[in-house]
């Protein structure tokens, strides 16, 4: 099966819409429900507003173009910038996935939405290099980093990536240090002067990212440490092929992977430092994931361990989106 998805190929996105339909074929008994933790950014309030006035089957197709769209674009990224040795669709693949090993994120979720900020973020950090304007990318990139975490608070922990990248892919110019964090403020700034100057000031605090220290609100069964534990593996067999070919990348594509690999350190904390943690806020862990998991699939020239892990992943999605197929 992972053979369908190494050719840059038409008919590999075909593959992808079935693979998706496949791993979330739960939705045919129970479409995907729209839920939003409070106090998280404004992507909740947006959902929690709309939410009832949404059919449920609409959110069927909502959630699969939502994944389907951050699935491709994730891709593209990877293969725009000479990622991987070859094109090929493995990114969108694992994406696809991990979207599904867990059944709390067969949801529409704010996590989910702001996944796509992230991706965003990304794509902005890895042309950072040999750029001819860097300052105004720099500022964008501030700026996407802003209205992330308006939009969904534990995007904070991207202002950690942003700084990191700046100090391995730049030299180091204390102008374009200032234009990120002008960038990450702005956003904050224009809301603050919207909030006052509409006498709203006293709800500021909604807007601002909460923490504490404490453990993610997930009800841990045998499964669920079975999943988790299969793909931390699937991980690392990945992060191990990465460095096996890691001499052989050019500089700028090892930066990149470099400044991917610290944004998945960085974000590692994350679930135990959010005061409105639940097994949601691990969504935002996919989009490092994936790339690391697709050189695991890549890097083996026989098909034997890629389809293993593979049809591991798939079976994890489908056990935990029906749970009446076995009980732990």
């Amino acid at each position: 099966m992972v053979a369908l998805f190494k050719d840059r190929s038409p008919a590999a996105i075909i593959w992808l819409f079935i693979l998706s339909f496949i791993v979330h074929s739960h939705f045919l008994i129970e479409p995907p429900a729209i839920l939003a933790t409070e106090n998280t950014g404004l992507f909740s309030v947006l959902l929690n507003k709309f939410a009832s006035a949404i059919h449920p089957q609409i959110t069927i197709f909502l959630y699969h173009a939502i994944v389907l769209i951050q699935a491709l674009r994730l891709n593209y990224l990877f293969s725009e910038n000479q990622m991987f040795s070859r094109v090929n669709y493995l990114t969108a693949m694992v994406y696809i996935l991990l979207t599904g090993v867990f059944a709390a994120w067969g949801n529409i979720t704010p996590a989910l939405l702001a996944n796509s900020m992230v991706i965003w973020f990304f794509a902005k950090a890895v042309r950072l290099s040999n750029n001819p304007n860097p300052k105004a990318l720099i500022l964008n990139m501030g700026l996407i980093i802003g209205v992330s975490v308006l939009l969904y608070h534990p995007c904070t922990i991207l202002i950690l990536p942003g700084i990191f990248a700046l100090l391995i892919v730049r030299p180091f110019f204390i102008a374009e240090w200032i234009v990120l964090l002008m960038g990450v403020i702005a956003p904050f700034y224009f809301l603050f002067s919207y909030l006052y100057l509409t006498n709203h000031i006293n709800r500021l605090d909604q807007f601002i990212p909460q923490w504490q220290f404490g453990l993610p609100l997930v009800q841990p069964s045998v499964l669920f440490f079975i999943t988790l534990g299969a793909v931390v593996i699937i991980l690392l067999t990945g992060i191990f092929n990465l460095k096996r070919e890691n001499l052989r990348l050019l500089i700028q594509v090892r930066e990149n992977w470099i400044v991917l690999q610290v944004m998945l350190l960085l974000m590692l904390p994350l679930p135990f430092i959010s005061k409105h943690s639940n097994i949601d806020i691990l969504l935002l862990f996919i989009v490092p994931f994936s790339p690391f998991i697709a050189k695991g699939f890549l890097a083996p020239k026989k098909e034997l361990l890629p389809n293993i892990m593979f049809w591991c992943l798939v079976v994890l999605s489908l056990l935990n989106s029906w749970p009446e197929l076995i009980k732990f």
